[in-house]
């Protein structure tokens, strides 16, 4: 605008000098009219919006240098230092943030560099840091970019440093509070935390970055040895927690959780089972458990059933028949569904159990409703083993009869049927199992009088051996 007024001030005292030397013409009026226009046309510039004058102040450079106060006072747009100070500027924005830049040009190109935010940084020192800028800049070399690897290597230290500090017990955290426990319903979360707690023990103060393939192969193993099952959902929780550390950003370093690391992690076929020794001294023990567990453990003894079987047990399984009480567990509940519907004779002990449980529906009811879950059988005797370390456990009495499960039961009242002299084909009706070869194929015998008898015969045996 400012160019077009001069413009056409010129065009006017062209054809003022024209007029002027024409013959006739009224000098006077001439100069008056030209007066006039020269005077709205300055008025029009005196008249620019703030943001034009503030550009063509720009263009034209600042007359003085900045001061303190004008830099304070300064609310909107940019305003550039004058000489010795030429390229540094300060841009105020509508919502008051005051940065200083300094603009320079390399090469042929016009760049600018971020000098810090007013008031944090004053003028003095903005002049001190454009100083220091320029010096970069006079050596072919641009601050910028300086400043960038600077940034660069600063933020490879930080990382190194928490990579250092970066340890299991804040990946795990990281892992279940972020993603477990928001994604998972509460039950699964909590289990989850509980195992990641419970077995990261050592492992949990050590660096990511620190730990040895061997050492980690050696701490999932000894869980291991202990319990497959609980080592093998371990391994696969702390590999999630490891991927997601290193999708986050977290940590560089590789999983080393792999299908090998501790071994395949199988339970494998167990053939431990209770020697009428350890039984004298567990059955009169078994009451050291809660009632719950207690009478699920005595009737997976005393039937020969899956503790998973037992806990299901409701009442309109049971009925009363001509010879006595039966529960009859539907096959779509049982393990091996294709036997059909497993019916189990009860008498003695385990007929004194049922008849305190039944009338309620589940004959092992949990606090949430339907019944008992077979984990806290595993819990609560783990608890009671002596080889946990939880404080939650340090108070409990340990039980006499080491290295056992609830499911080594069965197994046991199997082979005391079979000390007791009970038929082979009766015994594996007990169990349920499908008699193997051509007889199983022809013998459909479904041995219901002979299991009444025998599975007595096994009550009566236990009895004696919980009271001496």
């Amino acid at each position: 605008m400012y160019i077009s007024c001069c413009a056409t001030l010129y065009t006017i005292r062209v054809v003022f000098s024209t007029k002027v030397a024409s013959p006739g013409v009224d000098a006077l009026g001439l100069l008056t009219t030209l007066t006039r226009w020269e005077g709205n046309v300055t008025a029009s510039i005196v008249n620019l919006p703030t943001h034009s004058r503030k550009q063509e102040s720009l263009k034209q450079g600042p007359a003085k240098p900045l001061t303190a106060l004008k830099v304070k006072n300064h609310k909107e747009g940019v305003i550039a230092d004058a000489h010795p100070y030429r390229g540094l500027r300060l841009r105020a924005n509508k919502n008051g943030t005051k940065t200083w830049f300094y603009r320079y040009k390399l090469d042929g190109k016009q760049k600018q560099i971020k000098l810090g935010l007013y008031p944090g940084v004053e003028l003095a020192e903005a002049r001190e840091a454009l100083i220091e800028q320029r010096k970069i800049r006079d050596q072919h070399q641009d601050p910028r970019l300086l400043v960038e690897q600077k940034k660069a290597v600063a933020r490879k230290q930080l990382q190194a440093a928490e990579q250092s500090e970066y340890t299991f017990a804040k990946m795990v955290e990281q892992y279940l509070s972020e993603r477990v426990e928001k994604d998972r319903k509460v039950k699964g979360a909590t289990e989850a935390r509980r195992l990641m707690e419970r077995d990261l023990g050592t492992l949990a103060n050590i660096p990511v970055a620190d730990l040895e393939p061997g050492d980690l192969h050696d701490f999932i193993r000894a869980i291991a040895n202990r319990a497959p099952d609980v080592a093998r959902r371990f391994r696969a929780e702390l590999n999630r927690a490891w991927r997601y550390a290193i999708n986050t950003g977290r940590t560089k370093t590789a999983c080393l959780l792999n299908t090998d690391t501790g071994g395949k992690l199988v339970q494998g076929k167990r053939t431990r089972w209770l020697k009428e020794a350890e039984l004298q001294l567990l059955i009169p023990w078994l009451p050291n458990y809660s009632r719950t567990v207690e009478e699920i453990l005595k009737l997976t003894l005393y039937l020969g059933l899956r503790s998973g079987e037992v806990c299901k047990l409701r009442d309109d399984w049971l009925t009363e028949e001509f010879d006595g009480w039966w529960v009859t567990i539907p096959a779509n509940e049982m393990k091996k569904s294709n036997n059909g519907d497993h019916r189990v004779p009860l008498s003695g002990t385990a007929l004194a159990i049922v008849n305190r449980r039944k009338g309620h529906g589940a004959w092992f009811p949990s606090r949430s409703g339907g019944s008992v879950k077979q984990k806290i059988l595993g819990v609560e005797v783990y608890a009671h083993s002596g080889a946990s370390s939880a404080k939650t456990y340090k108070n409990n009495r340990i039980c006499p009869v080491s290295d056992w499960a609830p499911n080594d039961l069965r197994k046991t009242a199997r082979s005391h049927l079979a000390a007791l002299g009970c038929p082979f084909e009766v015994a594996e009706s007990v169990l349920h199992h499908a008699i193997p070869g051509v007889g199983g194929l022809y013998n459909r015998h479904k041995y219901e009088t002979e299991k009444r008898v025998w599975l007595t015969k096994l009550g009566q045996y236990f009895d004696g051996l919980g009271a001496e």
